[in-house]
């Protein structure tokens, strides 16, 4: 199975968003910050990033001068991973069709003025885009 074809599970995600922030941490340091956030025990938080070694979201490095210790970074950037979401989300929910996804949310939420603002104006550049092509 690719890489593509596996999902970040929610307990790995806190892990992955330490990594993400950081961009290379290790172990300790990747333990020590997930625990401010969490109650897991160390070894939760280990097999988390063991986990995310082994679906190939994270890789390591081995330090040269202390082989005990190990350097964590993502394999995958975030906003790249949050897109793969997003489209297999719209894909399996809204049969790809993005502007039933928009309109579900705009009924569904109260938007603030500034959120509107924002999605007019996104609307209006898109709109404007497409014109020029």
């Amino acid at each position: 199975m690719k890489r593509k074809d596996k999902r970040i599970a929610p307990s790995e995600l806190v892990v992955m968003k330490v990594l993400w922030k950081e961009n290379r941490c290790t172990a300790s340091d990747i333990v020590d910050k997930v625990s401010k956030q969490s109650n897991w025990h160390f070894r939760t938080i280990k097999t988390l990033l063991r986990n995310l070694v082994n679906k190939q979201f994270v890789g390591y490095t081995v330090d040269e001068r202390d082989s005990r210790i190990y350097y964590y970074f993502p394999l995958v950037a975030e906003e790249d991973y949050l897109r793969q979401e997003r489209q297999q989300f719209l894909d399996m929910y809204y049969g790809g069709n993005r502007s039933a996804l928009l309109v579900g949310f705009l009924k569904d939420g109260n938007l603030s003025a500034r959120e509107a603002e924002e999605l007019r104006r996104m609307l209006t550049d898109e709109t404007d885009s497409e014109e020029r092509r």
